[in-house]
């Protein structure tokens, strides 16, 4: 059985308005959806998490432009 095209295109997209719910793993801080380069990016300690088929891969030790400590 196959999924019609509009239906797979609704699933491989992020909801921006869950962004509301969530929080930077690291930090806590507010996050921002930059969806020309399908990132999820915190905008106190800019580390920027990637979405993956719509779905954000929020793991602050595999984040990109992770801060050392």
């Amino acid at each position: 059985m196959s999924v019609p095209h509009e239906i797979e295109a609704h699933f491989s997209e992020f909801d921006s308005r869950l962004l509301e719910q969530l929080a930077c793993p690291a930090c806590l801080g507010t996050l921002r959806l930059v969806s020309s380069i399908d990132q999820i990016v915190c905008v106190e300690c800019r580390r920027a998490y990637p979405l993956i088929d719509g779905i954000p891969v929020l793991i602050a030790d595999g984040a990109i432009g992770q801060k050392s400590e």
